[in-house]
């Protein structure tokens, strides 16, 4: 067992909500949930084919392991034939783009039993600190609970349905926008690109703050954002907003301050950062998306994965 992680068996839950209707009446028994604790973040101890490795457990995917190329190598992974193999662009991505290789690979995760597990790795690092990154949803029990000792005791649950039992996202329609929202526990920052914020501004719920931040969803990415200002009692889904920021474009980030560091996007892979109006060009354009961080999470005690139920249950003590 890792020194930085612990697992211990759950306690009895009954009424988790709705998955079959043959199952609207069972429990959720001890053997099947797990608690995983975050000290200082949450990495599970995995054996893909024979090989053992660690990967941090991530809330903002579906079922599925993100792992180096030394370590995909180490474990002597090979990608499925034909279209295992391909280049991907994306501003998310160290230097934008990546090779990009993949596969059904038996994975057990914390000593379960090994399972087909959707596995990719690319030519760049998707993790410092451990050998990948792996879905919550990759853990087979119906009820997964991490558990953050540094953050506040106590505090009320916020329920957020997603947007299907295996699906990490939930969905929100704020100002016309319906919005896709997931929980990110490897950034700091809540962020949200420029089509959420304009629906939240149109909303009332922030305004520009016209001070630059730089984000860093990956190792060697740095993306430009702007601070949004929550007005009072501002949320989403239920969860307070904290310290917002919005995507904005290298352009418009030395427009705001002349001494902000550059980011490590490109002026022809924006779309999340620009503003379009016409139906045409926001049909084309990437549909908005809220994700939200440690600026919010770090308050949550509990971050509840709840299959039956169809919904992440937070147990946060936020300040004020």
């Amino acid at each position: 067992m890792s020194s930085c992680w612990q697992l211990r068996p759950g306690i009895n839950r009954a009424g988790n909500g709705l998955f079959a209707l043959l199952l609207m009446a069972a429990p959720v028994h001890a053997q099947d949930s797990i608690e995983i604790v975050a000290v200082p973040r949450p990495v599970a101890d995995i054996l893909v084919k024979s090989t053992p490795l660690k990967a941090r457990v991530a809330l903002n995917f579906e079922r599925a392991l993100f792992l180096n190329l030394a370590a995909a190598q180490q474990a002597k992974l090979k990608p499925f034939p034909l279209i295992g193999k391909m280049t991907v662009k994306n501003p998310l991505l160290p230097g934008g783009e990546a090779i990009i290789r993949g596969n059904f690979v038996s994975a057990a995760i914390a000593g379960t039993k090994p399972k087909r597990t959707p596995t990719i790795w690319i030519d760049k690092t998707i993790n410092a600190s451990e050998d990948g990154v792996i879905s919550i949803f990759a853990f087979p029990q119906s009820v997964v609970t991490m558990l953050q000792p540094s953050a506040p005791a106590g505090g009320p649950v916020f329920a957020i349905t997603r947007s299907g039992r295996e699906e990490a996202d939930a969905k929100v329609t704020i100002a016309g926008e319906k919005i896709t929202l997931v929980l990110d526990l490897s950034t700091n920052l809540t962020v949200m690109n420029a089509r959420a914020a304009v629906a939240l501004e149109n909303a009332g719920l922030v305004r520009r703050g016209r001070t630059v931040g730089l984000w860093s969803p990956l190792p060697g990415v740095q993306l430009p954002v702007e601070r949004l200002i929550p007005v009072a009692g501002a949320q989403v889904l239920g969860v307070p907003l904290q310290q917002p920021y919005a995507r904005i474009t290298e352009a418009r980030a030395k427009e705001l301050d002349a001494l902000a560091l550059a980011g490590t996007s490109t002026a022809t892979d924006e779309e999340d950062a620009i503003v379009v109006t016409a139906d045409r060009e926001r049909r084309r354009g990437r549909g908005p998306w809220i994700s939200v961080g440690q600026d919010v999470l770090k308050y949550c005690s509990r971050i509840e994965l709840d299959r039956p139920g169809v919904r992440w249950a937070l147990t946060c003590a936020f300040p004020g």
